[in-house]
């Protein structure tokens, strides 16, 4: 105690001693802070004398921008309907963010509010700067020790965003409060609010409210709720830092405090702050650490309406094949699509559900073999329905997030990946056609080796005498590889250059001459399957897809026009045809307990699901050996298909992953997802065989499923898939692997040869 006592006698002898020389020192840099802060002031003030009619006339340049008028008008949007005229998407010929003013004045209420009580809460008492608010942010600075607060007003931020360079000095705030009271002069409230919310960055590569509300709801901006205009308006001080995307806890909690901001303008009651979150995150399915729905699935910033992502970009790219670049760039165009956009919002939703489950295993196998991290989010799916004979496209799924870049439409047209056994349906159509078989013969299921090529089957054993209907069901290697045998390669090929519009160099690129093709170890695009599958559907005449069926000029007049499908090939016969689809009504049949004879067991189980005539066919191809050992043997497959026929329609389903890791998928389940909800009731019948091949012989038809194999990969017996028991078909005669590669355009690793399952 008496250190203390001295120490404080010694501080203020030692302050009486010094208190002139102190003094003097306050004074002279409280003079020369004063003298500094006055130089730097009157610098910026001149800088902005000079240039003050610069920016009287960019004010202007944004007025008129925000007016839509002038020459800063934003040529009008393209339109793309579907096929009952119900808009489905809207191209910006000129990308940005742009509400209108008068949307901005009469809509958006919450957005509005969030904005000013989250920001700004004097917004519509001062005259561009704050100087309560500047106060406030001193004193809380101050207070906290750090810069927490900024102090700007809306309309500071307005001019720091259009005409500074946002650089942290005391020059651009000097400038941007300067041409705060310009912005003020130039313009009324309701337009400096709309520039703020249309000129704003609001992370993830979103400039503007309305990017950001369909980013990360799915909405414009005029149908935010409460706490969706409070989130948005929480990203405002720091994207990074408040995105739900990066740091979902920092967003909640910057949700929360904009709406007790709102509550505090009067804008809501205490006591609907804990209704609204509740009800926010049920809606986007928001956990402790997940944020669900929000922001889930992107948004394209060349789209204001995307209600079909996949078939909008493929509209896109139509326009630019087919018409006038500048033609494009003036905007005003209709454009009328082959899409059912019922069908489409079915195909998406189950298409997006079933990626996510995907993916959530994918993660989960990723953790427990160590096989790296974020795996999950190369998982993709695709769906393409089109009618039969017509060719129209009415639903077109190429993945779950949409981004600009074309990878959506990528997958549908371009990814060229191995079908697997969904080849056989096209292989048996050609057997028949060539009448290496009729639809009742009995085949022999057999270990064979055909000059080296010894293929097993994925149940790993051999069953011996069985009707072609059975082998087809169960998807028998060994019977698909006689059977190209005897029809012979190059015939093969060739059929399937006809069928694809294909040279004969390209089919000689793409199926190489071995007896492997008869399981898929030709390369196919998703689109390139339908076709085949339809070629059957269509009485064995082919069928080319088209999507856009009309273009018009913002008059009405037509620019081009679908001339409907030309002259079709015949590629088999109607009774060839009839007899494929007789056998491929068996991989669905609980009967013959086949691939996909789950389906057949819930349709007999419900009367009213699937209550129409269904065919299909699966395929799987195998994960490449070096693939697996590069993810630690990560179980899984690198493809799974499903090709499904209704009376006039056929449907591709594909699931997998874009750089081939392996992953524990099934597309039947995502085939029958769609089609079970897409068709409640289906017009028409598949061909009756008897009128063709008439009765079989009884022996032959009634024959019993001895044993099927409960190895199935598409079958545990339980009425559920399960992939992880497909087996390798393609071994020579040392048991090697001798299947060709698949060069898939999103693969990191070469895939070697991939083994189709089923």
């Amino acid at each position: 105690m008496d250190l203390i006592k001295r120490f404080y006698h010694h501080l203020t002898e030692a302050l009486k001693r010094h208190r002139k020389p102190i003094v003097l020192s306050i004074l002279f840099f409280m003079v020369a802070g004063f003298l500094w802060a006055g130089g730097v002031f009157f610098y910026a003030y001149i800088d902005y004398r000079l240039e003050k009619d610069e920016y009287a006339a960019k004010i202007e340049e944004w007025k008129l921008w925000l007016h839509n008028s002038g020459h800063r008008a934003a040529p009008p949007s393209i339109i793309i309907l579907d096929r009952n005229g119900e808009t489905i998407g809207e191209y910006l010929p000129e990308r940005g963010s742009r509400i209108p003013i008068a949307r901005c004045k009469a809509e958006m209420p919450w957005l509005k509010r969030a904005a000013v009580s989250g920001e700004d809460r004097y917004f519509y008492d001062h005259g561009g700067v704050s100087w309560k608010g500047v106060m406030r942010a001193v004193v809380n600075n101050v207070l906290s020790l750090s810069a927490r607060e900024g102090g700007g007003s809306i309309t500071q931020q307005v001019a720091r965003n259009l005409f500074t360079d946002r650089s942290f000095s005391l020059n651009r705030k000097l400038l941007e409060t300067f041409l705060a009271y310009d912005l003020e002069a130039a313009l009324d409230k309701d337009e400096i609010l709309c520039l703020y919310l249309n000129r704003i960055y609001m992370g993830e590569g979103r400039i503007g409210a309305e990017e950001a509300s369909w980013f990360y709801f799915n909405k414009p901006p005029f149908q935010l709720s409460a706490a969706e205009s409070a989130m948005i308006v929480g990203l405002f001080p720091s994207p990074a830092r408040y995105s739900p995307l990066n740091n979902l806890k920092a967003s909640l909690f910057k949700q929360r405090a904009v709406l007790q901001a709102m509550v505090r303008d009067g804008h809501l009651k205490e006591e609907q702050i804990d209704a609204e979150i509740a009800r926010f995150k049920k809606q986007y399915r928001v956990e402790e650490d997940d944020p669900g729905l929000v922001g889930a699935y992107g948004a394209s910033r060349d789209f204001r309406i995307n209600r079909a992502p996949s078939a909008n970009e493929a509209v896109r790219e139509f326009l630019f094949e087919n018409l006038p670049e500048e033609l494009i760039r003036k905007g005003g165009l209709r454009v009328t699509t082959t899409i059912d956009l019922r069908q489409q919002a079915v195909a998406l939703e189950t298409a997006r559900a079933r990626v996510d489950e995907v993916r959530k295993k994918t993660a989960k196998l990723a953790a427990k073999h160590d096989a790296g991290e974020n795996l999950e989010r190369g998982v993709n799916s695709v769906i393409i329905s089109m009618t039969v004979p017509e060719g129209e496209i009415r639903a077109l799924v190429g993945g779950t997030q949409v981004t600009e870049g074309g990878s959506q439409i990528h997958r549908i047209y371009n990814m060229r990946r191995q079908p697997g056994s969904a080849i056989k349906g096209y292989l048996y159509a050609l057997a028949l056609e060539e009448r290496i078989y009729d639809p009742y013969d009995e085949v022999v299921d057999e270990k064979i080796n055909i000059r080296g090529y010894s293929p097993r089957n994925w149940y790993r054993e051999y069953r011996g005498k069985m009707p072609l209907r059975r082998a087809v069901a169960w998807s028998v290697n060994t019977v698909a590889v006689k059977t190209l045998d005897e029809m012979g390669v190059d015939y093969f090929r060739n059929q399937l250059a006809r069928t694809l519009d294909l040279s004969l160099h390209d089919a000689d690129e793409r199926f190489e001459a071995g007896l492997s093709l008869a399981l898929g170890t030709g390369n196919l695009t998703p689109l390139e399957l339908a076709r085949l599958y339809a070629l059957i559907l269509n009485k064995g005449s082919t069928v080319r897809p088209y999507l856009v069926k009309r273009v018009e000029d913002k008059d009405g007049t037509p620019l081009w026009e679908e001339p409907g499908n030309p002259s079709s090939t015949r590629i088999i016969s109607e009774k060839a045809a009839a007899g494929t689809m007789w056998l491929l009504e068996g991989v669905v049949d609980s009967s013959e307990d086949g691939t996909a004879g789950w389906i057949g067991r819930l349709r007999k189980k419900n009367a009213s699901y699937m209550p129409y005539d269904v065919a299909g066919k699966s395929g799987t191809a195998q994960t490449p050996d070096e693939v697996r050992a590069k993810y630690r043997q990560m179980p899984g497959v690198r493809d799974s298909w499903f090709a499904g026929l209704i009376p006039g329609e056929v449907t591709v389903a594909w699931i997998g992953h874009d750089r081939g890791v392996p992953v524990d998928a099934n597309a039947g389940l995502l085939w029958a997802d769609y089609v079970s909800k897409a068709h409640q009731k289906v017009d028409g019948h598949f061909p009756d065989i008897k009128d063709y091949y008439g009765e079989p012989d009884t022996a032959i038809e009634e024959a019993p499923v001895i044993d099927p194999p409960r190895e199935n990969p598409n079958e545990d017996g339980n009425g559920e898939p399960d992939t992880d028991s497909t087996e390798n078909p393609g071994t020579g005669e040392n048991g090697q692997n001798t299947l060709p590669a698949s060069p898939g355009d999103f693969t990191d690793v070469p895939p070697k040869p991939t083994t189709p399952e089923n």
